[in-house]
């Protein structure tokens, strides 16, 4: 690595060049990440709040290069998870506009009619 910065001649153009070495590509890794979070199933045996951190640090590495999921993304992911356990199968799923409307509708979606 030294041989690559050597020659310059001050330290701007040191750390230039090696900020140019280590950037991220964050084309391919929010490609991955959005690939991940799609992918993302509940484990068996997994606890749904470990199944909803698992996709809040998903989330958060791809808030942390710029890339802001929608709530929309994030809620069918939720309720595709809720499903698979079946605590929502009563879920107007084509109302859902957003995270905030599930979380105003969950207080009555587990209670059986």
């Amino acid at each position: 690595m030294v041989a690559y910065i050597s020659d310059l001649e001050t330290f701007k153009e040191m750390y230039e060049k090696l900020v140019e070495m280590f950037k991220v590509n964050n084309a391919n890794q929010i490609l991955f990440l959005k690939n991940k979070l799609k992918d993302i199933k509940m484990d068996r045996g997994e606890s749904i709040q470990s199944y909803f951190m698992r996709i809040t640090e998903i989330k958060n590495d791809l808030l942390s290069i710029g890339e802001v999921p929608s709530d929309r993304e994030l809620s069918l992911i939720d309720l595709g998870a809720l499903q698979e356990i079946g605590m929502c199968s009563t879920l107007p799923f084509s109302t859902m506009t957003g995270f905030r409307d599930l979380v105003n509708y969950w207080p009555n979606a587990h209670k059986k009619k």
